[in-house]
């Protein structure tokens, strides 16, 4: 394989990280070892503070990444848009701390992809069959689909929270993201993919799948979704304890 990295490359990859430095090594190891698509540049943003994260990037790319190390925290949507920020790429290949890739091309077969339709607002890598069908059964196949001699699927979902548009990793246009300014203007990942799918857009799937998820069970939630999280705990207590008040006070009168 030739070099990872090229000045003349429409394409940064992008990689959040916090504190998963182990999970961000394996990251970064495996797309270096199956990405055949050089790359401008690697912006890791990584929302730890903790500076000891340079230890576990891969020597062979240590002096070229642009590392972004939050100190306060910001989350990861506006660590997201800090990064964005600093691309200067038409396209950009989004990954998260928690991948292994598995095969070479895969940003290649997302671009021709892309290419058939300006409505996709990105290509899945996950395997439909062994990951996506256990995980998140809402989301469906529709009509096989061919450019070339990639095959792939327009992504269909049950749910109308999620519609195609994530974090996970994935090539995705610059320009759909500047059209709606920034990502921080909407609360959570799961508002991005509603939004995205009011105006038209969806996703599509490949049929030869090239990345599997390596950090389920250990997601680091965002302080806005700590916050929700809590406040939908304590609704859910105040509405388990009305009904049981009320019913004690039904059972009271009654049996009076």
């Amino acid at each position: 394989m030739g070099s990872i990295f090229s000045k003349d490359s429409n394409v940064t990859l992008v990689i959040t990280s916090c504190g998963r430095f182990e999970h961000l090594q394996q990251t970064l190891e495996s797309f270096i070892s199956y990405n055949t698509y050089p790359v401008r540049e690697i912006i890791i943003t990584e929302d730890s503070g903790d500076e000891s994260v340079r230890d576990f990037l891969p020597e062979s790319i240590r002096d070229r990444v642009q590392l972004i190390i939050n100190n306060p925290k910001l989350g990861q949507i506006k660590s997201i848009d800090l990064a964005y920020s600093k691309v200067t790429t038409d396209y950009i290949f989004h990954c998260e701390d928690d991948w292994s890739f598995y095969r070479p091309g895969f940003i290649e077969d997302s671009m021709r992809v892309m290419d058939t339709d300006k409505k996709i607002i990105q290509v899945w890598l996950r395997s439909f069959h062994h990951d996506i069908a256990i995980h998140s059964p809402y989301h469906f196949l529709k009509e096989r689909k061919q450019v070339g001699d990639v095959y792939y699927y327009p992504l269909g979902s049950e749910k109308e929270d999620w519609q195609g548009f994530s974090f996970n990793p994935g090539l995705k246009r610059v320009s759909d993201y500047t059209g709606i300014k920034s990502y921080s203007s909407f609360p959570s990942e799961k508002e991005l993919s509603r939004h995205y799918a009011q105006l038209g857009y969806h996703a599509a799937i490949l049929e030869n799948d090239a990345v599997l998820h390596t950090g389920f069970g250990e997601h680091v939630e965002d302080v806005r979704e700590k916050k929700k999280k809590r406040k939908r705990k304590q609704k859910d207590f105040a509405i388990k304890f009305l009904c049981l008040f009320v019913g004690l006070l039904a059972g009271f009168f009654l049996g009076g």
